[in-house]
């Protein structure tokens, strides 16, 4: 679908030194958050509160959310590696969390949203049909500023969810950042010929 990109990206940073503290935020603006060093396109705070909203009104199970987390979750196949630790970035937490069936081989899932109700959405769905061996740990955060430690995961996905970033090149920086050497970052965006694919469909 043109809809989609998909993006594999690899870390090959091996023997460099990482600070050893429990969090940190990695993010590519200004310290002071003052004066952004990108254009802010999005509101974050007004798509935490849409995304809040949106928790508790969207279906158990949606199909086209289903199909891209299947499908972005199948090129784990073409790894041979393991990712015992990975992290899951806001987006479609629920249809990454269906569609793992024990792809990677993941014993420790970190699920991250910057909609605390879209986190407490994801868990109780996980503590009603979680019959896995999977280690979950909840998180309410960024990607803007990601408030994981340096080389702490072996996997970061992202699943419709980096599309409304304003800084999409930093973003991807803090999730390399956070992957341990060799790591694998893993994602689908909405593409740039998405709304001429809707619009020529809805129109129809």
């Amino acid at each position: 679908m043109r809809a989609f990109w998909s993006l594999l990206l690899r870390t090959s940073r091996k023997n460099q030194p990482f600070s050893a503290f429990p969090f940190a935020n990695f993010s590519t603006h200004n310290a002071d958050h003052s004066h952004h060093s990108t254009l802010q396109i999005f509101d974050r705070n007004l798509k935490r509160k849409q995304r809040d909203r949106a928790a508790w009104l969207m279906s158990s199970k949606d199909p086209l959310l289903d199909n891209v987390a299947h499908n972005l979750l199948d090129r784990l196949h073409d790894c041979k590696k393991d990712f015992p630790t990975a992290l899951c970035l806001g987006g479609s937490l629920q249809a990454i969390r269906r569609s793992l069936n024990g792809r990677g081989s993941i014993e420790k899932l970190i699920m991250m949203d910057a909609s605390s109700e879209m986190v407490q959405a994801c868990k109780n769905a996980a503590d009603v049909s979680n019959n896995d061996n999977i280690e979950s740990v909840y998180v309410v955060g960024d990607e803007e500023f990601l408030p994981i430690k340096e080389s702490s995961v072996d996997l970061v996905i992202s699943c419709l969810g980096l599309h409304w970033t304003n800084d999409l090149p930093g973003a991807m920086i803090q999730s390399r950042l956070a992957l341990k050497p060799d790591g694998l970052f893993l994602a689908a965006i909405l593409g740039g010929e998405t709304l001429k694919y809707f619009s020529k469909f809805s129109s129809t």
